[in-house]
């Protein structure tokens, strides 16, 4: 089971990440945060996009994450 505090903090480092830019493919994600694993990492992108901060993108066969500004409605969907 995942404690909430780790949860958090992988949600922050995540959030993180995407203010330095302005996507990255789920594969990046998991390059840049080595200490979290693909489950952590999965789970927390589920977290974030159900929670109408990021937006999760099908860009052909690869999955890319955006940060979702304050100014637009949140809306998470794989296209």
């Amino acid at each position: 089971m995942v404690h909430q505090s780790a949860v958090l903090s992988s949600e922050c480092r995540v959030l993180e990440l995407l203010q330095a830019r302005k996507s990255l493919t789920l594969e990046q994600v998991v390059i840049l945060l080595p200490e979290l694993s693909w489950n952590q990492i999965f789970k927390t992108i589920d977290e974030l996009s159900r929670h109408g901060k990021i937006m999760l993108l099908r860009r052909g066969f690869n999955y890319e994450i955006e940060r979702v500004s304050s100014r637009h409605p949140a809306l998470s969907y794989l296209g």
